[in-house]
């Protein structure tokens, strides 16, 4: 082989070698910044996911305090947020006896309408399921209280 040869096939080798190289670099740097792009976007995502359960665990507190201590809340009212909060935070929880009074009373009061639809209502109608209300809170008054309390307490911080 000719020494020209020799020299054209290390030149074009090198060549190949560097290309592949740089290729090789240029890629590596791509993935590397995805990796990145991946790790933040999921740092974001737990880092929202911990600040909507601590939401959730603070209304439910503000909510089951409201209902047990302040009674500045309705046992009817109260009982629908928290079946709402709990079911977005930690649903198995309406099958401890403590909290199962909840479910029962926001199942036995799910028919009646309320915020725009409430006030849609004719008075008689109101009268009515308030009526519906009292007897159903009168009912259910210890037991609901009493969950609210125990959930006020409830380690839901520790729970996952």
């Amino acid at each position: 082989m000719s020494d020209s040869l020799m020299f054209w096939a290390t030149g074009l080798g090198l060549v190949i070698i560097t290309a592949s190289s740089w290729y090789i670099v240029v890629h590596l740097r791509a993935l590397r910044q995805q990796r990145q792009q991946r790790e933040a976007r999921q740092s974001q995502a737990e880092a929202k996911a911990r600040e909507q359960r601590q939401y959730l665990i603070d209304s439910i507190r503000v909510i089951a305090r409201a209902m047990s201590e302040d009674e500045k809340m309705t046992l009817t009212e109260g009982s629908i947020r928290l079946k709402v909060l709990l079911d977005n935070l930690m649903p198995e929880l309406h099958h401890n006896p403590d909290f199962e009074i909840i479910s029962t009373h926001y199942e036995a009061t799910r028919h009646i309408p309320y915020l725009k639809e409430w006030t849609s209502l004719e008075p008689s109608q109101q009268r009515r399921y308030r009526q519906e209300m009292d007897v159903l809170e009168k009912q259910h008054r210890d037991a609901l209280l009493r969950a609210a309390a125990k959930l006020h307490e409830y380690p839901l911080d520790r729970m996952h």
